[in-house]
């Protein structure tokens, strides 16, 4: 599927070669990294983090769908980019991985206290 390569590729991306990028062209320190997300990009984040466990030392998100697998939001963006195999879904869904031992050294998730409207 198309779009399952293209997510793995954005992965590759964001995981590998964005950070050596940084690392060769500007004066940082190498290896201390932190990741964060922003609109869809927060749940995204925690999986990078997830699935790479010593890439970060930390990971944010603010208001993530935590849990895509049992929400029609979720759902729909999985079907699109995995096809209709739940099974599959569950290497992109931060509650399973967590659930089956992934961690990060520290991790803050901010879900707010106001009313969200989807």
């Amino acid at each position: 599927m198309l779009l399952s390569r293209l997510l793995v590729r954005t992965i590759i991306c964001i995981v590998d070669e964005l950070p050596a990028l940084i690392e060769g062209n500007f004066s940082v320190i190498n290896g201390v990294k932190y990741i964060s997300g922003r609109s869809m990009g927060e749940h995204g984040a925690l999986i990078c983090a997830l699935k790479n466990k010593n890439a970060y030392r930390s990971v944010s998100a603010f208001s993530p769908i935590c849990n895509p697998t049992k929400c029609d939001r979720g759902r729909n963006c999985l079907t699109t980019y995995l096809g209709a195999d739940e099974k599959q879904w569950q290497a992109y869904d931060a509650s399973f991985l967590i659930q089956n031992g992934a961690s990060v050294d520290s991790i803050l998730i901010d879900q707010g206290g106001g009313q969200m409207n989807f």
